[in-house]
């Protein structure tokens, strides 16, 4: 074994001491000055896009039907050429469009309430969907496609245009049936708008731009912004102009008649001498109803059944989910969280039904039979609603409120008035 001599080892122990010094002086001094050049463009993926929609409306002798995409410019500027193709080549039977065979990335989604038909349409930037809708015609096609046309610029962050139907186009329909369309100036009309909605920014990392297809929160163009049904904002934003002035007009003036009941629009003063133009909103008031308290919010309003337990029938317009508005209605008369298999169950129990010709849903929700109201002291409530589809996931929600008792004896009269209703 070789040992290492003690001069030696002396020798080594100065060096890495000194070593040591220098190391421990270098960390001492002051790090140097780096310049780092940082970039000022966004990424084209965290960059914010413009909305581009494109739409058709087509007429039809009772109905108007909407064809419509909105998303991503760069996504909807890949499929606007085919979108206009389709909808210029679409054909009607009975009254409903023909689906045919679409094109490439193009299949049918799966059944969403308020719509006859949903399509997926996959794009590198996003997957767009194609919403079909219908909605009742009114008198004045021009004004349906106006009111319509400046809802949807606002959707996009758009004012309103002077220009007719507010700067849509007409659309060159191959398989237009003028016998079909109840008017001969009805024609059909093209909408392709761009614009940067209020809410628009970068989308969150970690998520893709505008997730699951739609340029807002919530998946549809009303989604996140509609009311619920009975909330406090506008619930006739859906509906026309004219229709919106009429339902004003009605609130003001509660003296309605007994029977079938139309609601009246006050003209200018240079057409005074016109008779007053009749509401779309027709029915038959049963028998025993009573008016009830209007609003800007109520189309209609009665009182049923006896003066010291009376039940509530309102008629609103509104937004919002199907289930989402059960969910609620369950949890308003329970008092209590509502399972989802409970909800499950009411909507599986609804009553299908046909109102004013299109295909609506009734529900009578009635709380358990004891132990489950927090309240020992109120009465027991009851509820039985209809939800009838309107255009762009608008409902019309005809409901009654009351007592158990009450609801239940009204049963029939609540059939009978659904069965009246026209609009």
């Amino acid at each position: 074994m070789n040992l290492i001599s003690s001069k030696t080892l002396a020798r080594f122990c100065v060096l890495g001491g000194i070593a040591a010094c220098l190391f421990l002086s270098g960390c001492a001094e002051e790090a140097p000055i780096v310049t780092y050049r940082i970039p000022t463009a966004v990424p084209a993926a965290l960059a914010t896009e413009d909305t581009r929609m494109v739409a058709a409306i087509l007429p039809q002798e009772k109905q108007a039907w909407f064809f419509k995409i909105m998303g991503r410019v760069s996504a909807v500027d890949r499929v606007a050429d085919d979108f206009r193709k389709f909808v210029e080549q679409i054909e009607f039977k009975d009254g409903e469009p023909v689906i045919g065979e679409l094109p490439e990335n193009w299949k049918r989604g799966g059944n969403r309430a308020m719509r006859f038909a949903s399509i997926d349409i996959n794009t590198p930037e996003q997957q767009l969907d194609l919403s079909i809708s219908q909605l009742a015609r009114m008198e004045d096609w021009d004004a349906l496609v106006t009111s319509n046309v400046v809802r949807w610029r606002g959707q996009v962050g758009l004012d309103p245009s002077d220009e007719k139907w507010s700067g849509a186009e007409e659309l060159d329909w191959e398989n237009a049936d003028p016998s079909a369309a109840g008017e001969e100036d009805a024609a059909a009309v093209w909408v392709d708008i761009t614009g940067r909605p209020e809410n628009a920014g970068p989308p969150a990392m970690g998520s893709a731009p505008f997730a699951g297809g739609a340029p807002f929160a919530g998946g549809g163009p009303f989604a996140g912004s509609m009311p619920p049904a009975d909330s406090g904002a506008d619930p006739h934003a859906g509906l026309p102009q004219s229709a919106r002035e009429e339902i004003a007009a009605r609130s003001k003036a509660k003296g309605s008649k007994k029977g079938s009941k139309e609601a009246t629009a006050k003209k200018d003063d240079d057409s005074s001498d016109a008779d007053d133009a009749e509401s779309k909103l027709k029915y038959d008031q049963p028998e025993g109803w009573r008016e009830g308290r209007m609003s800007m919010m109520r189309m209609a309003a009665f009182n049923a059944g006896p003066e010291d337990s009376a039940a509530e029938v309102t008629i609103i317009t509104a937004g919002g989910d199907l289930r989402g508005n059960v969910a609620r209605w369950m949890g308003q008369i329970r008092q209590t969280a509502v399972s989802d298999e409970e909800v499950d169950a009411a909507l599986e129990d609804a009553e299908k039904l046909e109102v004013s010709g299109r295909p609506a849903q009734r529900f009578v929700l009635l709380p358990p039979a004891s132990g489950a109201n927090d309240d020992a002291d109120a009465a027991p409530t009851a509820i039985d609603a209809t939800i009838i589809p309107l255009e762009e996931g608008f409902s019309m929600f005809v409901k009654m409120t009351g007592p158990v008792e009450t609801v239940n004896a009204q049963a029939e009269q609540m059939k009978a008035f659904l069965k009246s209703i026209q609009f």
